[in-house]
């Protein structure tokens, strides 16, 4: 039996986007698929348009599980929740409000089994207006030579985005999410990611993210200040347990 892949995701007031995140999951390939989504204690119909799903993920031989949080927790505690639960080979993370290109789960199930001592891969990404219209290549890329992405998160560089996955090399996975984070959760979890296992990223568009949705707090000074904060705790964790990133890991580039 083939090994099975998670796609974990959380929404919060993201009901107008729901059905475009579920067509670009059911159109994968790749069986066993399942995926596991929290609602974050919408007040929109987020909830009722998850449920409808339900048959439609059927169907497609698709595993749906909905977990619906009575008080809102954020993505931090929402990752957290659901990785505490995990079981299975591969994961990955689906912001609700954004897509997975047609063959993303397939190719990097293929990457993990060509190279089975790594733990996490990053991808390139596409970077689309809030119609998905795509408007540029995104800004993910891997630190520079001799640098870890702590290092590079210190300078305020972005090294990393989507699409975030994780193999079942990694030990006690909810550790990649801290608790009550709300945003910056990309940046803490790759900074684990780097102090458990070797990674690899790939500059090849797998993800499709949505910019300028509404309430978005992506590019306001709470985030960069929160950013600040994650990088901060990361390297006094760091010095206080005497944990070095995996070298020569997240340097290495793979075009395909």
């Amino acid at each position: 039996m083939s090994e099975k892949f998670t796609i974990i995701s959380s929404c919060f007031n993201k009901g107008q986007y729901l059905d475009e995140w579920a067509d670009s999951i059911l159109i994968q390939k790749y069986r066993p698929l399942d995926v596991i989504i929290a609602d974050d204690a919408s007040t929109d119909n987020s909830l009722s348009i998850m449920n409808n799903l339900v048959p439609k993920f059927k169907k497609n031989d698709i595993g749906l599980k909905i977990i619906n949080n009575k008080k809102r927790l954020h993505c931090g505690s929402s990752y957290k929740a659901i990785t505490h639960g995990l079981t299975g080979d591969y994961f990955g993370v689906v912001d609700s409000d954004d897509m997975l290109v047609e063959d993303a789960v397939e190719y990097i199930v293929k990457l993990y089994k060509r190279y089975p001592n790594i733990g996490w891969i990053y991808t390139q990404f596409d970077t689309c207006n809030r119609a998905m219209k795509s408007l540029h290549k995104g800004i993910s890329r891997p630190p520079k030579e001799g640098m870890s992405m702590l290092d590079m998160g210190e300078l305020r560089k972005h090294t990393y985005s989507h699409w975030r996955t994780f193999n079942k090399n990694i030990p006690e996975p909810w550790h990649l999410f801290k608790k009550n984070l709300k945003c910056a959760v990309d940046k803490y979890m790759g900074y684990k990611l780097e102090e458990l296992a070797p990674g690899l990223f790939v500059d090849r568009i797998c993800y499709r993210y949505r910019e300028g949705v509404k309430k978005s707090v992506v590019g306001t000074e709470k985030t960069k200040d929160t950013w600040k904060g994650v990088v901060t705790d990361a390297r006094e964790r760091r010095k206080r347990n005497g944990i070095s990133p995996f070298p020569n890991t997240v340097h290495k580039e793979i075009h395909e």
